[in-house]
């Protein structure tokens, strides 16, 4: 019996070592043929630089049906593509690069992005991460990507989201009058308290961007007194300080701009320019028309007594620069930096 079992079980050890066999040799031509395949794929990539079908027209009457698959296979190949043309960073084959971006190096997104969502035109992640891609090289294809997508939908939550990104974009491309247009369309549609005020926020902080500095002052200060969440109030508060300092540069550089036509020369210091300041302090008004606190009760609190530098809002000294003759804020300020320093 001993002698049938050990003639029984042998065919078995044979098929597993052959099946094993077959795995290590399996595995060991993976990396000869991935080499050749890489290879071939050099060598035809003009190949993939083509549209067969360049029309999401035509493409979703070919779908019979399936629209959502086709379109999920136009997403996936979207999705490689710019990976590939990033160095690999989006299919794990290296790191991004989105300095390399252009046009030219990837002619065939905007087209992909086109016939994914004309095949299903409520496939909302396409219209909203790929107008993240064609960003990062073409600000007019990527907002016109999302109002394609906000053509395409009605439903609240997201139309918010897709004016949201608009604004983000317009914020990039500096586009300032229409971020806050777009921030305020999302603001209108918000759900929670929370996304109103935030899209709220924006909408002031485009208008300053924008120079528009009376509007974000009264928009602000309806956030601030308004706002359902502290951190929307604590937010808008901030964005009030740094409204209030661009108001206190302004008035000193006016102050700086007098001296210069009187001596002509810049003042050496604010313990130059103090003298100034204390006799045009009634000229020292806010965009709102309201006297500056740091020219009129805070005067004496607010400016250091051994070298007369002002403090801005944060309690922190303003920063001189003599040599340009112009006020900026120190490191170490907590008044917002978002805008364009001059006086960096």
């Amino acid at each position: 019996m001993e002698t049938t079992g050990a003639s029984r079980t042998a065919p078995e050890r044979w098929r597993a070592y052959l099946y094993w066999g077959v795995v290590f040799i399996g595995l060991a031509s993976l990396y000869p043929l991935q080499v050749r395949l890489d290879a071939t794929f050099s060598r035809n990539r003009a190949i993939e630089e083509t549209l067969y079908v360049q029309s999401g027209e035509m493409v979703r009457r070919l779908s019979f049906g399936f629209e959502g698959v086709v379109s999920d296979l136009y997403w996936i190949r979207t999705v490689q593509y710019f990976g590939r043309k990033l160095g690999g960073g989006l299919t794990g084959e290296g790191a991004v690069d989105f300095s390399k971006l252009s046009r030219e190096d990837m002619p065939l997104l905007e087209p992909l992005l086109d016939i994914t969502t004309t095949v299903d035109p409520h496939f909302t992640a396409a219209y909203r991460t790929g107008a993240i891609f064609l960003a990062e090289f073409d600000y007019d294809a990527a907002l016109a990507l999302l109002r394609k997508g906000i053509a395409a939908h009605t439903d609240r939550k997201n139309l918010f989201r897709m004016w949201s990104d608009y604004g983000a974009i317009c914020w990039r491309a500096k586009r300032y009058e229409e971020c806050a247009e777009a921030y305020e369309r999302a603001s209108a549609l918000a759900i929670s308290p929370s996304d109103r005020d935030w899209t709220a926020v924006m909408v002031g902080a485009a208008k300053t961007r924008g120079g528009d500095r009376r509007t974000s002052y009264l928009l602000f200060q309806k956030l601030r007194d308004e706002a359902e969440h502290e951190g929307a109030r604590l937010s808008a508060e901030w964005r009030l300080q740094q409204l209030t300092s661009l108001d206190e540069r302004d008035f000193m550089e006016r102050m700086i701009a007098r001296f210069r036509e009187t001596y002509r020369r810049n003042p050496a210091s604010f313990a130059e320019l103090y003298p100034l300041l204390v006799a045009h302090r009634d000229e020292a008004y806010d965009t709102l028309g309201r006297p500056l606190a740091l020219f009129h009760e805070d005067f004496e609190k607010r400016f250091r007594r051994y070298d007369r530098a002002p403090l801005d809002p944060s309690g922190v000294p303003y920063r001189y620069d003599p040599v340009r003759g112009c006020v900026g804020l120190n490191s170490n300020s907590s008044v917002a930096r978002d805008l364009e320093e001059r006086c960096p």
